[in-house]
C-alpha cells in the first residue's frame, strides 16, 4: 500500500506543472474516471490531495480547496491539478492509498478542511 501511495506521488511531483490540468469551469481535461487527484501549486507544491470515483464531476461540483485557494488570494494560473486514474483493484484500496500520501505530504489545505469538519 506504502508503494503505491509513493508511487502515486512520484507522478505527482514528477509531472511538470505546465503538463498539469488548468483550473477551468467545466475540468474537461480532468478524466471522468475513479482515482486520486491533487491542487498543486506552480511555487508551494501540494495544497490538497483527494480521491473521488469520478474525479471531472468531484471538480464541477466545487471544492472547498478551490474556496481556500480564493481566499489566500492565490493566482489561479498558479494553481493547478494532477490526477491519476486508479484500476478497479486500486480504487478498493484508495482510502488507505490517500491517507498515506496525506500523512507523507501534509498538505496544507487538507489539514484546514480537517479542522473545519
Amino acid at each position: 500500500m506504502r508503494g503505491q501511495a509513493q508511487r502515486i506521488l512520484e507522478i505527482f511531483y514528477s509531472t511538470p506543472f505546465i503538463e498539469c490540468h488548468p483550473l477551468t469551469r467545466e475540468f474537461a481535461s480532468i478524466p471522468a474516471r475513479s482515482g486520486i487527484y491533487a491542487f498543486r501549486h506552480q511555487s508551494e507544491g501540494i495544497l490538497y490531495i483527494g480521491k473521488a470515483v469520478n474525479i471531472r464531476q468531484r471538480l464541477r461540483g466545487g471544492h472547498k480547496a478551490l474556496a481556500w485557494a480564493f481566499i489566500d488570494r492565490l493566482n489561479p494560473d498558479d494553481v493547478r491539478i494532477v490526477a491519476t486514474v486508479l484500476t478497479y483493484q486500486l480504487w478498493l484500496q484508495a482510502l488507505e492509498i490517500e491517507a498515506l500520501m496525506i500523512q507523507t505530504v501534509k498538505p496544507c489545505y487538507n489539514i484546514r478542511i480537517r479542522q473545519e469538519e
